[in-house]
């Protein structure tokens, strides 16, 4: 019988399956490797004010399921979003959810009760029935030690980079505070104050292409910010130089070819990865996968 659950990874998908088997009795444990929770649902604290430097937004109903009083009409469409900042979003899933912090797994092992995991500082946690991977396709594949059939599975996954400006103003730069469709490097910039709940300064989240981030995936990040901004400014006309500058590598910001499945499984049922990526580029499709996980654990533990 299933009781104990290790889930590897705190994104939306992580989450909703942890929350899921939680509902249902079984205990879980989530290693995030970060010192945050969300993935992607990713806000950047600085002295202006939080950087939205994810995803801009999710579908309504995924919000709704993040707390509810935390969503609102977005910039362009009815989008739910976090107040003050995307983050939020993660923090409502997180809650009472045992969520081990900056442990990074290396490796995933079978043993004669289960499983047991391996983190980056050779710590073995063990005592597990069953482990959800709940990461990118490229970092699961790694964690699937001789399950071939998985790893084959997870081959014909294809997933983008994404390069991220982040960009603060002490004083308004005189650009106007809608959402900015930009052509090559650039795809598109996201104002702060376009978003409900925003008081603070001017912040912007710029968005380079995705021929433009795969080509420069290996800058350092000041070196990629540097030439990020220097796009920005010529393709706005910005002329003042902004009191904050950052970039962010999404190494798999969004997936290009999805798996076409809610997650992989071995036979014994008792190992699973998914995310995002199984389905398509959206929260909603990283809800659906971590859902799809736990019941299929559940289902599982009950035959």
């Amino acid at each position: 019988m299933i009781q104990r659950v290790a889930i590897v990874g705190a994104g939306l998908a992580g989450l909703c399956a942890a929350r899921d088997l939680n509902a249902a009795g079984l205990s879980t444990v989530v290693f995030e490797k970060s010192r945050g929770l969300g993935g992607r649902l990713a806000t950047r604290r600085t002295d202006l004010g939080p950087i939205d430097h994810g995803a801009p937004g999710v579908s309504v109903d995924v919000a709704q399921a993040a707390g509810g009083s935390v969503w609102a009409e977005g910039p362009q469409d009815a989008r739910g979003i976090g107040i003050p900042g995307m983050s939020t979003l993660a923090r409502h899933l997180g809650k009472g959810i045992n969520v081990q912090r900056e442990i990074s797994i290396t490796d995933v092992a079978s043993t004669d009760d289960g499983f047991s995991l391996t983190d980056a500082d050779s710590r073995v946690h063990s005592g597990f029935e069953a482990v959800i991977l709940a990461v990118p396709a490229p970092q699961a594949a790694a964690l699937l030690g001789h399950e071939e059939g998985m790893k084959k599975a997870l081959a014909d996954v294809r997933m983008n980079p994404a390069w991220t400006l982040l960009l603060g103003f002490d004083a308004p730069s005189g650009l106007s505070q809608d959402v900015l469709t930009l052509t090559e490097p650039l795809a598109m910039a996201i104002p702060m104050l376009s978003k409900p709940g925003q008081i603070a300064t001017e912040r912007w989240t710029v968005h380079a292409s995705i021929a433009w981030s795969v080509a420069h995936l290996e800058l350092d990040k000041d070196a990629a910010a540097s030439l990020l901004l220097k796009a920005f400014m010529a393709a706005t006309g910005l002329s003042g130089a902004p009191d904050y500058v950052a970039g962010h590598r999404w190494r798999y910001a969004r997936v290009d070819r999805p798996l076409g499945q809610p997650f992989v499984v071995n036979g014994a049922g008792t190992l699973l990865a998914g995310g995002d990526w199984a389905l398509g580029p959206l929260a909603s499709d990283a809800v659906a996968s971590g859902r799809a996980m736990a019941l299929r654990v559940l289902e599982n533990g009950r035959s």
